[in-house]
């Protein structure tokens, strides 16, 4: 809960959460003078980017519309779906799935993968059985973690590399 001298500023439920190294505010303010009336008088959203470090890097992450966001994170994903079901008819244990913005690739003997769209947050999330769940921004036309700023290209191909004994490059997508 804020205060402020004669008014009351109260903030939504979960203001703060650390999502992916960083705190992120997000919610709605409202404020309202009680003497007046209970109802909100003023509403303010906001989004705020801190990492763990205290750094704001907001003016890190790529700005996408909608619009953008869409058309990149699904063209990012459909590209790991095609080199994945070609890398699968050399290695028939690789199986990999795309619908609806969620991709699933099981990888013996690590375990399944889930990479999936994250539109509120424009990001990329995955759930990696080796390296656990970790949450990727588009920064300079990447796919990369704020927590240790690696992408999420070169994280596949190492533990891709690993599974299969052998080293394991993207051809159509950037590191």
């Amino acid at each position: 809960m804020f205060r402020s001298v004669g008014k009351r500023i109260s903030s939504s439920p979960g203001v703060k959460s650390l999502f992916n190294g960083r705190w992120v505010s997000s919610g709605v303010l409202t404020r309202s003078m009680p003497q007046l009336s209970s109802k909100p008088i003023t509403t303010i959203r906001f989004n705020s980017y801190i990492n763990t470090a205290g750094e704001n890097i907001e003016s890190k992450i790529d700005h996408l519309t909608d619009q953008q966001y869409s058309q990149i994170s699904n063209q990012y994903l459909e590209t790991l779906a095609d080199e994945l079901e070609e890398l699968s008819e050399q290695y028939p244990q690789i199986d990999s799935e795309l619908n609806q913005g969620v991709l699933t690739v099981s990888l013996p003997p690590h375990g399944s993968y889930v990479i999936n769209k994250q539109p509120p947050n424009k990001q990329i999330w995955l759930s990696s059985p080796v390296s656990g769940p970790k949450r990727y921004d588009l920064i300079g036309g990447r796919w990369v973690t704020l927590r240790d700023e690696t992408s999420l290209t070169d994280l596949l191909q190492d533990e891709i590399s690993s599974a299969l004994e052998t080293q394991f490059e993207f051809q159509a997508i950037e590191a």
